[in-house]
């Protein structure tokens, strides 16, 4: 069995664990076509053994450290971005390049807008 048979069994039966969890079982979609694509990161897969779950931390973890009166965003490319890093496995290089792109604080984050704020100016 190969290293990615075996990196992509091991995100399927996390997956099949997590079934009651959309945002895992999406981490684990990606994930397996990341490796679809490059074999190359079941190396990585296989030695990091970090949950999806992990994954999914670093993006609520972003996500409350820009939240703004109690909500926040994330977009798909940077919370995939965020997810690898925390795999271990490189992020795909137009998610990497968003992720340094973005205006905010060292972490990548972007400041919320403040409809408040907006309704204030009466934009």
């Amino acid at each position: 069995m190969s290293n990615q048979d075996k990196a992509m069994d091991l995100i399927r039966e996390e997956m099949a664990k997590s079934h009651d969890r959309p945002e895992i079982v999406l981490l684990g979609e990606y994930l397996t076509e990341r490796l679809q694509k490059d074999p190359g990161l079941a190396a990585a897969v296989l030695e990091h053994k970090a949950p999806l779950s992990v994954g999914f931390d670093a993006i609520r973890d972003h996500a409350r450290k820009i939240a703004r009166n109690g909500s926040a965003c994330v977009d798909d490319r940077t919370g995939f971005a965020l997810a690898c890093k925390k795999w271990g496995i490189p992020a795909e290089e137009d998610a990497q390049a968003l992720a340094h792109e973005q205006p905010g604080s060292e972490s990548g984050s972007v400041d919320a807008l403040d409809l408040d704020a907006l309704l204030a100016l009466g934009v």
